[in-house]
């Protein structure tokens, strides 16, 4: 089977897991500028300028250990200002094959839902600031 299960994608957080994650969300989107020239016949040219890459990391709300980033160290993440809140991440498979992704990104959102007849959940959304790129000689 030559599938990537979900439970093998990891989102890292300066080298660490988000504890109780369920899922996590990947979207790149290209930005575009758009040209239209007396040459082009009334035609709209689009060029790839770059891309806006985000993430969405959803899961039950956990205390964290070592290597996992639990409720009180993720809230603290997301009210970092400035240079510190340029986190280093990672994306891809945590183990077996496929490329592992890296950049710097900023947390964009923070929201905890808490039902009193279910779990604590947690959302969070991230921007990457500049390039996200293949990580090389891993």
């Amino acid at each position: 089977d030559m599938s990537i299960q979900g439970y093998n994608i990891a989102f890292k957080v300066d080298g660490k897991t988000l504890a109780g994650r369920t899922q996590d969300d990947l979207s790149i989107s290209a930005l575009t500028k758009e040209s239209q020239t007396k040459d082009d016949g009334g035609n709209t040219n689009s060029v790839v300028t770059g891309h806006d890459v985000t993430f969405r990391a959803a899961g039950l709300m956990d205390t964290g250990s070592g290597e996992n980033l639990g409720r009180d160290e993720i809230i603290e993440l997301a009210l970092k200002t400035g240079d510190d809140a340029m986190i280093p991440v990672t994306y891809g498979p945590a183990s077996g094959t496929g490329a592992v992704y890296q950049g710097t990104a900023v947390i964009t959102g923070y929201t905890e839902s808490t039902a009193a007849n279910g779990d604590a959940t947690y959302g969070l959304d991230f921007k990457i600031a500049g390039a996200f790129t293949k990580k090389t000689g891993a």
